[in-house]
């Protein structure tokens, strides 16, 4: 068994550089949220806090086993409650309170299950399968998200002390032992890290094992006793200084297309333990980090980190964007929210004499410190506010017209509740332009009158159905079938709709935003008995481009080209090709996004064309789930203001591009996200809030409202 040395006994007193470290870390992470100061590798301060996390807890159970020849794993967990509860409790409570006042309905259910999670101790999970959830990509950030980090360390702290106990009381470990086993999880920890930061990043980024060898990095040097030299100060304090200075240097140079955690991870983590290491040695670090300003931050550097994220999350939602003064602003509000919890609520309850005389009584404090964050976010999540307005919308019959060339378009009947908006001049005549076949001219006049009046529509109605809150789990059948593949699973599967007997062959190809057009297309090739085969992956659009979330072309790039052979073999009449503008990958380097997305999508219809009789380009619609809920829950009574951002985040440089495609190609393209434009289906997609099911019955559902138009523009191609 360990015994007390004056190393370790040393190393479990009071750190003032550790103290003053604690404030570097904090101040980095403060300065990336806000972004200012160029400091776009801020995050790392997170990994600077497991570092000292490890360090001081593994020197504080280092003590009591040294001095009493066990750990009381009760008084241990009392001591953390004390020290954690208090304060994060408070912050979850102020936050669910200011977002019930400053976030729409849809955020405010968003929090509150967020909210849970963090007082559960599994934020982490959550925001990982968040995180991972393709369809939910684009949502705002979480005013919670920083508790992610607590979760990690919480859940380390329930299990070290037991397997520290377990090690050295009862396997009765020498130090050299432990160092090895320590070691070796470091090692083993480090490798899990590295291997799922390039297969698994978010689980990678959020989850305590992919972490653990940052804990057990200033475990290893508590185990050692404070210090890696026992001799040589000036090494250590030259050490520590460049150590510091390395910190500072990788919240510069790292950035968000850093691959994190993985090996970039080990710079600061070695940093961290060299500062540590340093001590308080004459030169070393401790010069600045033992300074008064530093210790003061340093103090109340938890509360700091407590507060800053929702005080400045909630304000963008609210007022945001925000300008660097305002931000700055923000974050010396929050110091001062910090300061003032710290004084009145975290430092009386973590040395209240009757808590800390009972683990029991520490315990069930915070116990009760968790239920009531829990019951308040239950609260308000099953009593959101009202997500519409009492406005009842009027039902509009649409007009179908027999196009010139082949048999009427199907009827499909419609009842309405949301008209869509738009916030762009609206058309006075009918006129196909050259984006739309000429058989769409009839129809688009005969439903003009009906446009013009349905954008003037100002307030979200009360007979929306499904409504908002409903909306985002209203998903086209090929979820529920398991017809659109997950990231990761490249081995093509084909599902067949509408007529399976059927002579005529049209194939869905793209992502989910190709996906959400399946049950519009679907009730077109039943009406006229056409097969219908649906090809679609998360993340994988159908143009030949490198995405993030396929970087090496293992996964979408496989996918791609087993979908096209199968449709070589198969030669459809029509292929559908839709999908939403990923960011750029590496591989695009040098090109603009427009050159990247004109040259995926050229590439893929060139090699379609041989075999297709017919490609036809949908232009991208609004996110599954997010952009048209999320906009119109926060405009219930100015619905044409919700769109504007869209507007002009797609427009008009990405349809130029399709434009080139389809003209060099000479086939067929509908601009359905082309607010601007005054002829063609584009007004009404705003409607797609509810278009993921085909018995919605929102008139501007696309299953619903936009069938007419598909149904053309589908004969045009065949014809």
């Amino acid at each position: 068994m360990l015994r007390a040395t004056s190393g370790v006994e040393k190393a479990a007193r009071f750190r003032p550089e550790v103290e003053g470290l604690r404030a570097v870390a904090v101040v980095l992470v403060l300065l990336y949220h806000a972004k200012v100061l160029e400091m776009t590798g801020g995050y790392i301060g997170v990994d600077v806090f497991f570092v000292l996390s490890g360090f001081l807890i593994t020197s504080l159970l280092l003590r009591e086993l040294a001095t009493t020849g066990t750990v009381s794993l009760p008084g241990f967990w009392a001591r953390r409650a004390r020290r954690l509860l208090p304060a994060s409790g408070l912050v979850v409570l102020a936050t669910l309170i200011a977002g019930r006042l400053m976030l729409d309905g849809l955020s405010q259910g968003d929090l509150a299950r967020d909210a849970i999670a963090a007082c559960a101790v599994v934020a982490n999970f959550r925001f990982f399968d968040v995180g991972t959830d393709y369809l939910a990509q684009g949502l705002a950030i979480s005013p919670l998200l920083h508790f992610w980090s607590l979760a990690v360390e919480e859940q380390y702290y329930l299990v070290w002390p037991g397997l520290m106990l377990l090690l050295v009381k009862y396997a009765r470990l020498a130090r050299r032992s432990l160092i090895a086993v320590f070691g070796l999880m470091w090692i083993a920890s480090l490798a899990l890290c590295v291997q799922t930061t390039h297969d698994e990043p978010m689980w990678a980024f959020f989850m305590l094992p992919a972490r653990a060898w940052e804990l057990l990095s200033g475990a290893l040097i508590a185990v050692v006793g404070g210090s890696l030299w026992k001799r040589g100060d000036r090494l250590r304090a030259a050490l520590g200084c460049i150590g510091l200075g390395v910190i500072i240097g990788s919240a510069l140079a790292y950035d968000d297309a850093t691959k994190f955690p993985g090996v970039a991870a080990l710079v600061p983590v070695i940093a961290t333990v060299a500062v540590i290491n340093a001590g308080t040695v004459a030169g070393g670090p401790a010069v600045l980090l033992c300074t008064r300003p530093m210790q003061w931050i340093g103090m109340r550097s938890y509360a700091i980190y407590l507060w800053h994220f929702p005080v400045l999350l909630l304000a963008q939602a609210k007022y945001g964007p925000l300008s660097a003064p305002t931000r700055v602003g923000l974050l010396l509000g929050a110091i001062g929210l910090a300061a003032l919890s710290f004084k009145l609520i975290e430092n009386p309850v973590r040395f209240a004499p009757k808590l800390v005389a009972s683990p029991s009584r520490s315990l069930m404090m915070g116990a009760s410190v968790v239920l009531t964050g829990i019951v308040v976010a239950s609260l308000v999540l099953h009593n959101p506010p009202r997500l519409s307005t009492d406005e009842v919308a009027a039902v509009p019959t649409l007009a179908t017209v027999a196009p010139s060339s082949t048999a009427a378009p199907t009827s499909v009947p419609s009842s309405s509740t949301l008209p869509p908006p738009t916030t762009m001049p609206r058309p006075t005549v009918a006129d196909a332009s050259h984006d739309n076949p000429p058989e769409l001219a009839p129809l688009i006049a005969a439903n003009l009158a009906l446009l013009e009046e349905a954008v003037t529509t100002k307030k979200v109605p009360a007979n929306m159905n499904p409504s908002l809150g409903q909306s985002s789990d209203d998903l086209p059948q090929v979820y529920a079938d398991k017809c659109i593949l997950e990231v990761g699973e490249p081995e093509p599967k084909q599902c067949v709709y509408g007529d399976p007997a059927g002579t005529v062959t049209i194939v869905l190809f793209g992502d989910s935003h190709a996906a959400q057009w399946m049950p519009a297309i679907n009730k077109v090739a039943i009406a006229n008995e056409w097969r219908l085969i649906v090809h679609t992956k998360k993340a994988c659009p159908s143009a030949e481009i490198p995405t993030i979330k396929d970087p090496d072309h293992t996964d979408c790039a496989v996918w791609r080209a087993s979908v096209i052979a199968s449709m070589e073999s198969l030669h459809p009449d029509l292929v559908v090709m839709s999908g939403y503008r990923y960011q750029a990958a590496p591989g695009t380097e040098g090109r603009t996004p427009d050159q990247v997305w004109r040259d995926g999508t050229d590439l893929t219809v060139s090699k379609l064309k041989p075999f297709a009789e017919h490609v036809l380009l949908l232009g991208d619609s609004s996110t599954p789930k997010l952009l048209v809920p999320y906009c119109l829950a926060i405009n219930l009574t100015n619905v044409p203001n919700c769109l504007a951002s869209r507007e002009e985040a797609i427009r008009p440089t990405r349809l130029g591009v399709e434009r080139e495609v389809a003209t060099k190609y000479d086939i067929d393209f509908i601009p359905t996200s082309d607010w601007t434009c005054t002829d063609t289906l584009c007004p009404v997609i705003v409607g797609n809030v509810l278009m993921y099911r085909d018995d919605s019955h929102l008139t501007a559902t696309a299953a619903e409202f936009l069938s007419p138009y598909v149904d053309l523009a589908l004969r045009h191609a065949m014809t």
